[in-house]
């Protein structure tokens, strides 16, 4: 599911990057230009020789070797990206060497200026802004985001009308409201407000039916699907039984125990 919400917050980037970054992340942009290249996660040539050791003194950590024939200058962005990778996937203290084995004296940099070692990020939560704020944006991107804001101790069910009000006030064309309001009914699962943005979404005599929206409809069979796999591991009902407390077929609560049982 976490997958649909980045497709929305993908889709609207463009129109969100300046309120964003200067309203939430104090940053002013003067210009900017798209990197379309996609980050690998793999990488080609393996380590030389990775192992986790324990040195005499009971320290515990992976000894990270590389042998180097070349005396390459971005060697040590290489033996960034394989730190990084490596702490991730095992969370150990690393030791990394090069051995060089070049006939010139290596030039390469072994060390990191200040600028380019990385110490941590800026961690930035919607639940500490305002909702009035958001809710004072032209653009119906920041506008949704409301959803996921501070509502102030104000009822949900009273912002999520302001949303959809503003939504409407901005004037936009029926087909781009609609998208919208499908939009802040996908978010509203992150609060656990889905039931009270669809009464507000009718209410208001919107045409948007969130039970027609295809996510919503994936995420309810992910949810039929995860019940019908706590009881099969229950091992108490019969598959017809199942199928008529999950209002499904018998052959589709077959197909999930088939897979299960995979």
């Amino acid at each position: 599911m976490a997958n649909d919400y980045d497709k929305i917050l993908k889709e609207n980037i463009a129109a969100l990057l300046l309120p964003l970054t200067e309203k939430y992340l104090n940053i002013k942009i003067k210009d900017s230009r798209e990197l379309k290249d996609k980050l690998q996660t793999t990488i080609e040539k393996e380590p030389d020789f990775i192992r986790i050791v324990k040195s005499d003194t009971e320290e515990e950590f992976i000894l990270h070797i590389e042998f180097q024939s070349q005396d390459e200058e971005g060697m040590i962005y290489r033996m960034q990206e394989y730190y990084g990778l490596l702490r991730r996937k095992h969370q150990l203290p690393i030791k990394q060497f090069v051995i060089y084995l070049g006939k010139q004296a290596s030039k390469m940099p072994t060390r990191l200026t200040p600028d380019e070692v990385f110490t941590g990020f800026t961690l930035k939560s919607l639940r500490d802004y305002s909702y009035e704020n958001l809710l004072n944006s032209q653009i119906p991107e920041e506008i949704i985001l409301a959803i996921l804001s501070d509502f102030n101790k104000q009822k949900s069910t009273e912002v999520i009308r302001r949303i959809l009000e503003k939504l409407k006030e901005i004037g936009a064309e029926e087909i781009t409201l609609r998208k919208f309001i499908r939009q802040l009914a996908v978010l509203a699962r992150l609060r656990n407000l889905t039931k009270e943005t669809q009464k507000q979404i009718q209410d208001m005599g919107l045409t948007y039916n969130i039970t027609e929206d295809y996510l919503f409809q994936e995420g309810q069979k992910s949810r039929e699907k995860a019940m019908i796999i706590k009881m099969l591991k229950d091992k108490t009902l019969s598959v017809e039984k199942i199928a008529e407390i999950a209002e499904v077929t018998v052959d589709y609560v077959k197909q999930v125990e088939k897979e299960l049982k995979k």
